[in-house]
């Protein structure tokens, strides 16, 4: 850390692959006959769980210099596990795995680490059991899960709270039914699953706020190009806009529409920003190029621009301590269900620097604050990668060390992060 102090940061990085995408790569080559390519795939902790439980089902994977390769005999071939499913401390592999192997017809076990066992499984169960799924958790709602082989037929879905992992579970639970399986969302989730899965030949489509998959078709191999994940970019981008003389571009970034809502943010805060969007087919992706920026003005964050930042939110804490005013966020009571409570994190972690909070159930209202002397604070990571990135990317933007007691859960989703910064580290 003391190497990232006192110092402007320019120049560019490559973030790394988007985590979400990369789940989905390696869940649908190995549901897909033959091989698939996925090239830039993010390596990490989380995508790790995911391919080790696609092994686990009967695909095989091979690493060369840039790409992983999933080989799969095809879905009809893949097997129950004989072991329990290990999925760490992945709530994305958790989730969409639970409609993967109940699509399947499989019999299967799954559990994960401290964290897991306490995120809420059931509003994945609800809509399974609805499909005829023979599901069993822990009080009815944590992990450990237990999956029981059992015949489905399709349905058609309200979505209480817009979650693209409780989507895409459904979505592969009813990608080999004969019918068509409908989801209607209040607010569009990140539709990664519903990108991919045309690309992979499934027949799918949105009408409105509402996507219908006609199953019972095979899928047919697709290689996926990984772009760069926005979620990750996000701490480079704030990290430049309030450190003086700072200029990074993040190449490469995803900027699909329902992942992209930081860009709204940027846009009425008023940050010193620019995009380069590449031609592409699929996924969109750009280079975003972000400098110091002063007098920003304070955010309103709510409502349909939630799902599309959700993971940002923490990080944007901080730029909402240098805006002219106060900054609220509103109907992100999701953020209580990740890798830990995020709104008492983020509340109890700043609050220990002097930040002022009016927190609710579903957000908190912040006013800007200087950042003081940190030396004798000690923070908590709470094993939660964005709230450890968050609390990094406030120590080095006031020239400061800071001690959090474990930041190893950084390797979750950005395992270069701290590397990274030093490429781009310059002298004031």
């Amino acid at each position: 850390m003391k190497e990232l102090l006192n110092s402007k940061f320019t120049g560019s990085v490559s973030v790394p692959g988007d985590k979400s995408i990369t789940h989905r790569a390696m869940m649908l080559g190995a549901l897909t006959k033959g091989e698939t390519k996925i090239t830039a795939p993010l390596i990490s902790d989380d995508t790790l769980r995911t391919l080790a439980c696609m092994e686990a089902l009967g695909a095989t994977s091979r690493k060369t210099e840039n790409d992983y390769i999933i080989s799969s005999p095809g879905r009809d071939q893949l097997k129950s596990p004989e072991a329990q499913l290990y999925t760490g401390n992945s709530g994305t592999t958790t989730r969409l795995l639970t409609g993967l192997i109940t699509g399947l017809g499989l019999n299967a076990s799954m559990n994960g680490d401290s964290s897991i066992e306490k995120r809420p499984m059931d509003r994945v169960a609800a809509p399974l059991r609805e499909m005829g799924a023979d599901i069993t958790l822990k009080d009815d709602k944590y992990p450990p899960i237990q999956i029981q082989s059992s015949p489905l037929h399709t349905i058609e879905y309200i979505m209480p709270v817009a979650s693209a992992q409780v989507k895409s579970a459904i979505l592969f639970a009813g990608l080999f039914l004969d019918g068509k399986t409908i989801i209607h969302e209040e607010s569009p989730s990140r539709n990664h699953s519903e990108l991919m899965l045309s690309q992979f030949g499934a027949d799918i489509k949105t009408e409105g706020n509402s996507v219908i998959l006609n199953g019972g078709r095979e899928l047919v191999n697709s290689d996926i190009v990984v772009p760069g994940d926005i979620s990750s970019a996000a701490f480079l981008m704030v990290l430049a806009a309030i450190t003086p003389d700072s200029d990074i571009t993040l190449n490469n970034v995803s900027l699909n529409d329902s992942r992209s809502g930081i860009i709204d943010v940027f846009e009425d805060m008023g940050v010193d920003f620019e995009i380069t969007r590449h031609n592409n087919s699929g996924e969109l992706y750009g280079d975003i190029r972000v400098k110091y920026t002063e007098n920003l003005k304070p955010f309103n964050i709510s409502g349909d621009l939630i799902p599309r930042l959700i993971d940002e939110i923490p990080v944007l804490t901080l730029l909402a301590l240098s805006a002219d005013g106060e900054s609220r966020v509103d109907d992100a009571e999701e953020l209580r269900f990740k890798e830990t409570d995020r709104i008492r994190a983020v509340v109890d972690e700043l609050n220990k620097i002097g930040v002022s909070f009016d927190e609710r159930e579903d957000g908190y209202t912040v006013k800007p604050a200087e950042i003081p002397d940190i030396s004798k604070i000690s923070f908590k990571g709470y094993h939660d990668h964005r709230i450890i990135m968050m609390l990094i990317i406030m120590a080095i933007s006031s020239n400061q060390e800071i001690h959090i007691d474990d930041p190893s859960a950084i390797s979750i989703s950005y395992p270069n992060f701290l590397d990274d910064l030093k490429s781009i580290r310059g002298d004031k």
